[in-house]
């Protein structure tokens, strides 16, 4: 990337903005490959959402601090879940899928999940347990004491680690050892196995976490299987509605929760109610009334309607709400009564450990890079719709020898 000398911006004594004269790239496949670069000293700047150095490669980065020369700055990442695990809602299987749908179930698995375990194995003690929401940076959490309750209520919500509490709710539920081979079955009847689907290249941080998953809900009698995909084959799948679970995303988004709703409101079918999503999108299009008489799991592409008075029809009808009122605090009340939503009839996404440290590294003569201190939240590194480093000013980063640097 060259410099724009025609630029809009200026500094504080009237110099063109960017300093820089190009920024150069580097593409490396191999995650060890880039780590050892880093290490020895051939890259300038390193930005851990787009680089996967984590918590876990800080000990080594300043050990090799003499060679590569770099500052290891510690940046809030804005996660509102650490790696997340979600079913689909919208699963082909109607028996199964009733149980999915129901909110127990769901809160039933929140606190059969030892957060505490890895919040230590793979967040480094950092960050905070969370059942999972938006980024606690969204300025909904921020903008008074109530949004700030708010967020602590969805966060805690089902949040302990209480396994007894856990057993006692898939007893009420009905899915019990009926047939005393020591793994709890569907209501009724009928196996019931949780299948994490996730892409065959997972990151090691998703699949620590589903190994820890995966042992808390044996615990409980509870079959699971951890199912690696095709990376390629996995997104079509999803989208279709034939997977069970996923576990290899997590929720970062903000900085509001109406300008990237995709994990707040099934808008699209990506995520935790992928037909559901699929129907709202073709709202408006021809495609929407064609079909109707067929199955939705049927139909081309699968796509259902909410039911009256569900959670998801509640969800759409306030997001329609919000989208059109023009007073941002009555905005925000609309989204404070979704997120109650989402505690009572949630959780919908499983969260982990939310707002860990994000890595940022920069070589020592490389100026006007911000330390964690210096941003007016932290820093809020995770999220899709805050382009970071974008709003934090990388037109004003200089080399202090700028010679030594051509």
């Amino acid at each position: 990337m060259e410099r724009n000398p025609y630029y809009w911006c200026v500094d504080a004594n009237g110099n063109q903005l960017p300093y820089v004269d190009e920024v150069v790239f580097s593409v490396v496949t191999e995650p060890e490959v880039r780590k050892l670069q880093i290490q020895e000293g051939s890259v300038d700047y390193v930005h851990g959402a787009f680089i996967p150095i984590g918590l876990g490669d800080i000990s080594g980065m300043k050990s090799t601090q003499n060679q590569h020369d770099m500052d290891v700055l510690l940046w809030d990442s804005g996660s509102g879940t650490g790696s997340v695990f979600f079913f689909n809602y919208d699963y082909p299987e109607p028996g199964l899928r009733r149980l999915i749908r129901n909110p127990k179930f769901r809160q039933a698995l929140s606190y059969g999940f030892n957060r505490a375990e890895a919040q230590k194995a793979i967040y480094y003690n950092t960050g905070e347990k969370t059942t999972g929401t938006y980024s606690p940076k969204s300025i909904e959490y921020q903008v008074n004491d109530e949004g700030k309750q708010v967020y602590r209520t969805w966060r805690d919500a089902y949040v302990d680690f209480d396994p007894d509490k856990a057993a006692q709710m898939l007893d009420e539920l009905g899915v019990v050892d009926s047939d005393g081979d020591g793994v709890r079955e569907l209501p009724g009847g009928g196996k019931l196995r949780i299948r994490i689907d996730v892409p065959a290249d997972v990151s090691a941080e998703h699949s620590s976490k589903n190994n820890l998953l995966k042992a808390d809900w044996e615990k409980l009698d509870i079959a699971v299987e951890i199912n690696p995909i095709a990376p390629e084959a996995f997104g079509d799948q999803w989208q279709n509605g034939q997977l069970m679970a996923q576990s290899s995303w997590e929720v970062g988004d903000g900085p509001d929760h109406i300008t990237g709703p995709w994990w707040f409101v099934p808008i699209e079918p990506a995520r935790w109610a992928p037909l559901h999503g699929r129907m709202w999108s073709l709202r408006g299009t021809p495609e929407e009334n064609q079909e109707t008489d067929v199955d939705p799991w049927k139909r081309t592409p699968p796509r259902v309607d909410p039911e009256p008075g569900s959670p998801i029809a509640r969800l759409w009808e306030m997001y329609d709400r919000a989208k059109s009122e023009t007073d941002a605090l009555a905005r925000h009340r609309i989204v404070w009564d979704m997120v109650r939503i989402h505690i009572e009839d949630g959780p919908f996404f499983m969260g982990t450990v939310a707002n860990y440290p994000q890595v940022t590294m920069r070589k020592k003569e490389l100026r006007n890079v911000p330390a964690r201190d210096q941003l007016a939240l932290g820093g809020m590194v995770n999220t899709w719709a805050h382009p970071t480093p974008a709003v934090y000013d990388p037109e004003a980063y200089y080399w202090e020898n700028p010679d030594a640097h051509t």
